[in-house]
């Protein structure tokens, strides 16, 4: 197993800037296919969008902060590239999460397809500002379901975990 990108820290929209950078130097280093480099680096920005939106609500427990400070990290493991990504949630929006992935979950290509073109055309947002693209995208990416448990800290909050699995299924020479 090697480890291509680790991060652990506050987040902000400049740290998945440099996030970013730092992918694009990692992958041009490994010589990665642009094809295989486009699907993780969308999944990386879909999850690294979904921390931020969420982790609004953990900026003000700076006692918890130090223990569950948001984490982004990618692996290779052979042909597989797994992203996983965790952060502070509401307990009160875990229903929610949960009915979504499981949802997407449960689908195969053409039901995200067609989900995706139902979400993108009932123009509903969520409160976080969403309409929930982003599982979609990254389930219509990812070559297994998406992973995902909470933790419980305390009475309001919980930790989050996500991890998304993309298969190099273009390592054989053109």
């Amino acid at each position: 197993m090697e480890v291509l990108l680790s991060y652990t820290g506050p987040l902000k929209y400049d740290t998945i800037g440099l996030l970013i950078h730092r992918l694009k130097d990692k992958a041009s280093e490994m010589g990665l296919k642009l094809v295989l480099y486009k699907k993780i680096l969308l999944v990386m920005i879909e999850s690294l969008e979904n921390v931020l939106k969420y982790n609004e609500h953990f900026n003000d427990k700076i006692n918890l902060q130090k223990q569950y400070l948001p984490t982004f990290n990618i692996q290779q493991i052979n042909d597989k590239y797994i992203l996983s990504s965790s952060n502070a949630v509401l307990n009160t929006d875990i229903p929610g999460l949960t009915r979504r992935i499981s949802l997407i979950n449960s689908l195969d290509p053409d039901g995200l397809k067609k989900l995706y073109k139902e979400t993108i055309t009932n123009g509903q947002f969520t409160h976080k500002g969403g309409a929930g693209l982003g599982f979609i995208e990254i389930a219509k990416i990812s070559s297994e379901k998406i992973v995902f448990n909470f933790e419980p800290i305390d009475d309001k909050l919980s930790y989050y975990r996500m991890q998304v699995v993309i298969t190099d299924d273009l390592q054989k020479p053109v």
